[in-house]
């Protein structure tokens, strides 16, 4: 049985980290050694971030990691931060986008919110219509196939109530051997009195 972690990012040596607050907030660092369970010891010597201690409420943890082993030196920091190529992966991210447009909007007058909003109405009016164009066709061809089928049905229905009837009569015919001997005679009786007649 395999065991899933709930938490997948976990404060571990090597540990790219998005810091949130301070002097040096959206830059990234990595985590080069745990001081204790409030904070732990960060360096970013591509992002300009002095090796310090720091709050882990006051950083977020990446996806990211790099191989580094505990209390590295910078320089060695550096290369194994090169290697990984952090800058590059996190400026791909979904993460870094949503930064973005965060700081597009922060920088957004009055009436460029105005005209983002009335740019959304058009759109999500056309999702609409075209969503109600959808819905009205699968109707249409719902009521087309629902027409359709009884007539099917009534065939079905027709031939399976004629098979029940035939069953039926057979099986009086089987279950009932006096009323076949009535049936008998009586038919010889007919004969006899058709020979007779033209005789």
């Amino acid at each position: 049985m395999k065991f899933n972690p709930t938490f997948r990012k976990r404060v571990e040596i090597g540990r790219v980290v998005y810091i949130n607050e301070g002097p040096y907030k959206g830059k990234l660092a990595a985590i080069v050694d745990v001081i204790d369970t409030n904070r732990a010891l960060i360096d970013g010597p591509c992002t300009n971030v002095p090796r310090q201690g720091f709050k882990y409420s006051e950083m977020f943890l990446t996806k990211y990691t790099i191989k580094i082993n505990r209390s590295q030196k910078t320089k060695y920091v550096r290369l194994a931060w090169e290697a990984a190529n952090v800058d590059q992966q996190f400026a791909e991210s979904e993460w870094n986008r949503n930064l973005n447009k965060d700081v597009l909007r922060s920088k957004m007058t009055d009436f460029d919110r105005y005209k983002l909003g009335r740019a959304k109405q058009s759109r999500n009016k056309i999702i609409k219509d075209a969503y109600f164009r959808i819905k009205k066709q699968d109707r249409k061809e719902r009521r087309q196939g629902i027409a359709k089928k009884p007539k099917a049905k009534g065939k079905s229905k027709s031939k399976k109530g004629a098979a029940k009837k035939t069953s039926v009569k057979k099986g009086v015919a089987k279950e009932d051997p006096v009323k076949e001997d009535k049936v008998k005679k009586v038919r010889a009786k007919k004969d006899k009195a058709q020979k007779e007649k033209a005789k």
